[in-house]
């Protein structure tokens, strides 16, 4: 994890460090609020019938959103016969719920998985959380069973400890410090869960979703089992798809969490099988 050039914490001076995020804390609507372009695709989308003329303005509002929905439309697992040349032809083509998922995920990267000097670090989060939306898709698509929910989820996943990752690194820039690797990992891990609910809350993201994407690693003891053991079961495909050195297929196919959500193993095959096609619409 890079640090930038300046005086290391001691772990006992690390406190000063947790004491700045519990302060931020308490003052919620300063941290990360629901970004503008989130509000108007809600307010937008909120509607039985959408107005795609509007929702194209919306789009062309934002010119990384705008480019990311091309991508999509255009990669190899998702584009028609011909190439999509427009932006109007991309939301046809793509549909209001693919859209705004791409929106949602366009904005919170920009947004929150953003630390100057821990670039690398926001950017492994950035794929985990990609990776694990586009996998709880997959896997809740297999099971006809609440796959918009699922992506937002598993989307949300990393979020919290991505927001922490950067509120740290702000802490860092401000006292002209720098907190040694391992006091720093162990500060975004202990405020993973509450930085992502406190995210989530401002973005009025569903409670059931909320819950999901913080208790996802303790499943079995979530209020919502279901939706946190599909995003247990898109990690671990996200880690397959980013380290497969380090988690084998074996592995992935053999976890319990897919017995938990009553996926069968031939049906594990099936999911596993959907690697190039998240890659491509990933960009991974």
């Amino acid at each position: 994890m890079s640090l930038n050039p300046a005086a290391a914490l001691s772990s006992l001076d690390s406190q000063v460090a947790r004491d700045y995020l519990c302060d931020a804390l308490q003052l919620p609507q300063s941290i990360a609020p629901m970004p503008h372009l989130c509000a108007k695709l809600a307010e937008l989308t909120a509607h039985e019938e959408t107005d795609s003329v509007q929702l194209v303005r919306l789009v062309q509002s934002d010119p990384m959103l705008a480019g990311e929905i091309m991508r999509v439309a255009n990669s190899a697992a998702l584009r028609p016969r011909n190439a999509i040349a427009s932006l109007q032809q991309a939301v046809s083509w793509l549909g209001v719920a693919t859209v705004r998922n791409i929106t949602v995920a366009t904005v919170l990267h920009g947004e929150v998985f953003s630390a100057p000097g821990h670039e690398p670090e926001a950017e492994e989060l950035w794929r985990e959380a990609w990776l694990g939306g586009l996998w709880a898709k997959e896997i809740a698509r297999l099971r006809r069973k609440h796959v918009e929910t699922a992506f937002l989820a598993g989307l949300m996943h990393r979020a919290g400890a991505a927001l922490a990752l950067k509120l740290f690194a702000r802490f860092e820039r401000e006292r002209r410090t720098a907190l040694d690797m391992q006091t720093f990992r162990s500060l975004v891990v202990e405020f993973e869960v509450p930085c992502g609910r406190l995210l989530m809350s401002n973005w009025c993201v569903p409670s059931e979703i909320q819950e999901a994407a913080s208790e996802w690693r303790s499943y079995r003891s979530s209020r919502e089992v279901d939706l946190a053991g599909t995003v247990n079961a898109a990690h671990l495909l996200t880690q397959h798809t980013l380290h497969p050195q380090l988690l084998d297929e074996e592995s992935v196919l053999t976890d319990t969490v897919f017995e938990q959500l009553g996926v069968f193993p031939d049906e594990r095959v099936v999911v596993l099988e959907q690697r190039d096609r998240v890659r491509q619409v990933s960009g991974v």
